[in-house]
């Protein structure tokens, strides 16, 4: 009997906890330049994995953060408020993903919250 795949790519298969990753993050400002929305994709994964989402002002503050626990879906899509944006600066919007306290991998997106959309820029560290 041939094995079911629930996946586009039948060569993915899931990951354990420790070797799922963050393979794109996206930001996208939305034109009242006071929401960004931010998608996040992950391999494919065994046990739902968790994430969290900072964004950084200008200045290096954290302007807001946001926990997805237990992620059902491979590509996770979030609306984040800007308490007082800064039209003229770059925020930042840090994603790291998360197994038993531990941060994984953790990406960056450079954008502006009037600005175009923004795709992953790097990756700061990772432990796989």
């Amino acid at each position: 009997m041939p094995e079911l795949m629930f996946f586009e790519d039948e060569k993915e298969t899931l990951r354990p906890p420790r070797q799922v990753e963050i393979t794109e993050a996206h930001v996208r400002p939305l034109p009242d330049g006071r929401r960004i929305v931010v998608q996040v994709t992950l391999t494919p994964f065994v046990e739902p994995p968790s994430f969290d989402v900072t964004i950084l002002r200008p200045d290096g503050a954290v302007e807001r953060t946001l926990s997805v626990i237990g992620a059902t879906k491979r590509t996770n899509t979030v609306t984040m408020h800007l308490s007082q944006p800064d039209h003229a600066d770059e925020y930042t919007a840090r994603v790291e993903l998360l197994h038993e306290g531990v941060v994984l991998q953790a990406r960056e997106v450079n954008f502006a919250a009037t600005g175009e959309a923004a795709t992953v820029d790097r990756t700061l560290n990772s432990t796989l």
